[in-house]
């Protein structure tokens, strides 16, 4: 949680009129929204469930397509492995 609030918190700090919109599987995570809250100046949105929902989904739906075809899908820079590859498991019925 620290170095997710430390990250956004560099990112947006510099202005605090920004709004950050935090959507996905994070946003029900409240130990981690209040990590963010504590470090970052800016308004913190979290918009309704179905929308929290469906973006997680549609992240989901596209690193599926991505390894189906044997593309990169998770990136070094954003989870901290070692080198970029392509994760998750395809079953066929």
């Amino acid at each position: 949680m620290e170095h997710i609030s430390d990250q956004i918190n560099r990112s947006v700090n510099y202005d605090t009129k920004n709004k950050i919109l935090i959507t996905g599987g994070g946003a029900y995570n409240q130990t981690l929204i209040n990590a963010i809250k504590i470090k970052v100046k800016s308004e913190i949105i979290i918009p309704e469930k179905k929308i929290v929902d469906f973006k997680e989904a549609m992240i989901f739906a596209y690193m599926g397509l991505l390894r189906s075809k044997g593309e990169v899908n998770c990136l070094k820079s954003v989870t901290g492995a070692l080198k970029d590859h392509s994760s998750g498991e395809m079953f066929k019925n």
